[in-house]
């Protein structure tokens, strides 16, 4: 009986290894490092992923994503795949995703405050995310200043009162199975005065609480709804029978949704059949800068996906200058260029300029990989024989 549970067991841990492993779509992991904490004073284990489309060269920037507790490989997992899934559905702008660990003998102390344990750390790890690993994300791994927090449990109450303390440098937090009080705290009457501050553009708040902390929940809940302020955006969510450990699964894809849910609509002006007026795209960016504060480029394949649509309908021209756009905000994106040369084949245009400017982005771009690029060259040579 022991030797099938134990067989049992050894095959069940090799299903979940091989269930958890990381095949993205939209993302590609750049690297697995090892920061020493000056303010901490011992190490932070991190992951960093990035989009297809990043490059070390290019001067694209993306939103910034800090999910913590990296060594809960399960929810890790799934809410890194949850970024993934929205990003290649046009849900949410590609982002820099960061996973950070937290070391079981440290997690507690790092998320607690001195005013309610002298041995605390918080303040401590509150400096090695704004002093330390958010500059590194910005220097080494082009991340904008937009930036989302994501945290459970512990790291939920965390993230909650850095919404308190660092909400200037913050868009936006998500907190899961969060608790808000301890000793000499109470982040609930810390939310309750943002009714009295002022920001320059829109903050989100989202937080999902199961069977775990049902009072925590309705007390945050009727500070909210009395919170009347439009750039706050601000809600929580009640999973009454959800255990403790399921609520990032439940959360996180409804809260990037929301979000971003703005930026999606917004770029959805943009691709609509009806909008054929491609100079519009600069008062989208606009809208876009209104509401978060900062330009965050529309994806990848909405860019492409105008292009094309004009091209089928035969509008060389505007497909044409919708390719140029995208090449605006992705130059390593090598195919436009030969959607371009296309048309302009078709437009009985001179295209030997653009053939050059696809070379020097094709052996410029890490966009592809060396097969692809072969593939994209030959392409070329079918194109204009």
């Amino acid at each position: 009986m022991i030797k099938k549970y134990l067989l049992f067991l050894l095959v069940f841990t090799s299903a979940t290894s091989s269930l958890l492993a990381q095949n993205y779509e939209r993302y590609k992991t750049l690297k697995d490092t090892i920061l020493q904490s000056t303010s901490l004073g011992f190490e932070k284990k991190i992951s960093v992923i990035v989009p297809i489309e990043w490059q070390k060269k290019s001067g694209n920037k993306f939103p910034l994503i800090i999910v913590f507790d990296r060594q809960n490989k399960r929810s890790n997992h799934y809410i890194l795949n949850t970024i993934d899934y929205l990003t290649s559905n046009e849900q949410i702008p590609s982002s820099i995703v960061i996973s950070v660990e937290s070391e079981q003998r440290y997690r507690y102390l790092e998320t607690q405050y001195k005013i309610s344990d002298p041995n605390g750390l918080a303040q401590e790890n509150e400096k090695f995310i704004f002093e330390q690993l958010i500059p590194l994300a910005e220097r080494e791994y082009k991340a904008s200043s937009f930036r989302v927090l994501i945290g459970h449990s512990r790291y939920g109450y965390f993230t909650t009162s850095l919404l308190n303390s660092r909400i200037n440098d913050l868009n936006a937090i998500i907190s899961m199975s969060p608790f808000f009080t301890q000793k000499n705290v109470d982040l609930t009457d810390s939310i309750n005065q943002f009714s009295k501050r002022s920001f320059h553009t829109k903050k989100y708040y989202r937080y999902g609480i199961g069977n775990d902390y049902p009072e925590d929940f309705l007390k945050m809940d009727s500070i909210i709804k009395k919170i009347n302020n439009p750039f706050l955006d601000m809600k929580g969510y009640e999973f009454k029978k959800a255990d403790h450990n399921a609520t990032p699964g439940l959360l996180i894809n409804t809260a990037l949704y929301e979000i971003f849910e703005d930026w999606s609509a917004i770029q959805s002006k943009y691709i609509s059949n009806k909008q054929t007026d491609l100079s519009i795209k600069s008062s989208l960016d606009k809208e876009i800068r209104s509401n978060y504060g900062i330009n965050l480029n529309f994806s990848l394949g909405i860019l492409n996906g105008k292009g094309w649509a004009f091209y089928n309908e035969k509008q060389y021209d505007k497909a044409i200058q919708a390719w140029k756009i995208l090449i605006d905000s992705y130059p390593n994106f090598s195919e436009a260029y030969l959607n371009i040369i296309k048309a302009k084949i078709l437009l009985k245009q001179d295209y030997s300029a653009t053939v050059k400017e696809f070379n020097i982005s094709l052996a410029n771009s890490e966009f592809y990989k060396e097969k692809e690029k072969k593939d994209l060259e030959i392409e070329l040579h079918e194109i204009v024989k």
